[in-house]
């Protein structure tokens, strides 16, 4: 909803200038709400960042934990990130997996977000009881609930920069025309993916997530199947294809896309990958 401000003269009602602006910022807002989708992973690099981001917040000591022991109150919040985080990531990724194809609306990782509040409001409280049972004397739980909300949102707010930053990278990539091989497999994608050019897929379980320029998403596939419809590409891994316009730089054994993504390359494909990819650039 815009905010108005304005001065009411004897001639009249003024409006600020900055009305029109916060009218502007506020349906952009909305639509973000409402538009942007985006692919949340389970993976070891956000699992290693958690223990370092518990061990920074021990060492503020937010939301009044300064008073605990600093070895305690340290080991409370690499104790509750590092759980909480997981837990987030593996919830997300089911929810995004189970009901959006791996490429859920922002509203929904919102809706996640606040759900969790709760549990995460539990491993806080239990922390609290077994490293500083005097403090937890001081606590009320509702507000652990609205603290863990707050901090589950900053967390959530870098992890969807990190997908913008990647979509927006992809758009790079020239716009491709959908050929008839391909249009099996575009089909059972999102609509909002259907008309990307595929950069690479990866089978994951008895699915494969296909990533295009505007994100990823999951289809019931086999990495046979699709390899053997995408045109002008290499299978860098057993469990991994790419295009020839997605890559963007290999370095030891992996590839970057352009997208800021990075696959794994087997070690026995590993030659001729660079002898393909010399051709094709």
């Amino acid at each position: 909803m815009a905010i108005y401000v304005s001065v009411t003269f004897a001639s009249g009602r003024v409006v600020s200038p900055l009305a029109p602006f916060l009218r502007q910022w506020s349906a952009v807002l909305l639509k973000s709400l409402l538009t942007f989708r985006s692919a949340p992973l389970f993976g070891w690099h956000a699992l290693v960042v958690m223990p370092v981001v518990g061990l920074v917040l021990g060492l503020i000591g937010p939301f009044g934990s300064y008073a605990m022991d600093l070895t305690a109150r340290v080991a409370h919040f690499v104790i509750c990130v590092t759980l909480i985080g997981t837990l987030s990531q593996i919830v997300s990724y089911l929810v995004a997996r189970q009901f959006f194809l791996g490429y859920w609306p922002l509203w929904a990782s919102l809706c996640v977000d606040m759900a969790l509040a709760v549990p995460a409001a539990g491993i806080v409280y239990g922390s609290l009881l077994v490293l500083g049972p005097q403090e937890v004397l001081l606590v009320r739980f509702v507000d652990l609930i609205w603290q863990n909300a707050l901090l589950t949102l900053v967390f959530r707010a870098a992890s969807l920069t990190v997908s913008w930053l990647r979509i927006r990278d992809g758009q790079q990539v020239p716009e491709v025309k959908v050929t008839e091989s391909v249009a099996g497999l575009s089909e059972r994608l999102p609509r909002g993916l259907r008309r990307e050019p595929i950069l690479a897929v990866s089978a994951e379980d008895h699915y494969l997530r296909v990533h295009t320029p505007k994100g990823e998403a999951l289809i019931h596939m086999t990495l046979a199947e699709a390899v053997a419809v995408l045109p002008q590409g290499f299978q860098v891994h057993r469990s991994h294809w790419v295009s020839a316009q997605a890559v963007k730089t290999e370095k030891g054994d992996r590839v970057e896309l352009v997208t800021g993504f990075s696959l794994p390359v087997s070690r026995h494909r590993k030659k001729a990958f660079a002898e393909w990819l010399d051709q094709v650039t």
